[in-house]
């Protein structure tokens, strides 16, 4: 009954959004800076060498604008959103202003004093794109040697400090073995797991990560969800 309950709840929010023509969502693009090199991503080398991202201030007024117009729940990604200095301070500023926030991440810059920060900031989630379990398909995929160990580093640190957790995966040639595995392991956790078959263009249109997409394997849904212990 609390299961239905909440979501009728929440059809009654987004039919109430619907109505008033207000975002209930945005996904915030913060940078297009990152610090893998993933084949497949939308965003092409010329656009991380651009150095008009929007500077911090500017963002806050941003949000506020956001806030004033209805928005509820913020997704901030990039880029790798955790390269910009002032990404704490930005997190910090949505919270206060009362959003549900989401961090969509590869996980791989979380250390030990980070993971504190976001113990205490305690987004709605943060969210980890896991490219595949293997170490060797892992780092074909993000074209960065020790990232695989990084990343699952990072995930542990999170998982012991109890942030909430979400995984994500990009259906590729190079994983599509490795799909099961990811869910098995986002399910140890208790953590959803989403699997993406769709690829974009790149923003200067090329249409080169067309080339790396997967086949789902059979059997494998698109979301796996964890428990919920």
């Amino acid at each position: 009954m609390k299961d239905k309950s909440y979501s009728n709840f929440w059809q009654h929010v987004h039919q109430f959004a619907r109505d008033k023509g207000f975002p209930l969502r945005v996904m915030f693009e913060l940078t297009y800076q990152c610090n893998f090199y993933c084949s497949h991503c939308y965003v092409p080398q010329s656009y991380r060498k651009r150095k008009e991202e929007l500077k911090t201030k500017e963002v806050f007024n941003i949000l506020g604008q956001l806030k004033d117009i209805g928005c509820f729940y913020l997704g901030f990604t990039g880029g790798e959103p955790f390269v910009r200095k002032d990404i704490m301070d930005i997190l910090w500023y949505a919270k206060r202003k009362g959003f549900e926030v989401i961090i969509y991440t590869n996980g791989s810059l979380i250390d030990e004093e980070r993971v504190r920060e976001l113990a205490d900031l305690r987004p709605n989630k943060v969210d980890i794109t896991i490219p595949a379990m293997t170490k060797t398909a892992f780092e074909k995929i993000s074209g960065v040697p020790g990232s695989r160990d990084r990343v699952f580093r990072g995930i542990e640190l999170l998982y012991k400090n109890r942030v909430n957790l979400g995984f994500k995966t990009c259906l590729l040639k190079e994983n599509e073995s490795e799909i099961a595995d990811i869910q098995k392991f986002a399910e140890s956790l208790g953590a959803l797991h989403r699997l993406d078959d769709m690829l974009s263009p790149c923003l200067d249109g090329s249409k080169e990560p067309y080339r790396y997409r997967g086949q789902r394997p059979k059997g494998v849904p698109s979301e796996a969800e964890g428990r919920t212990e």
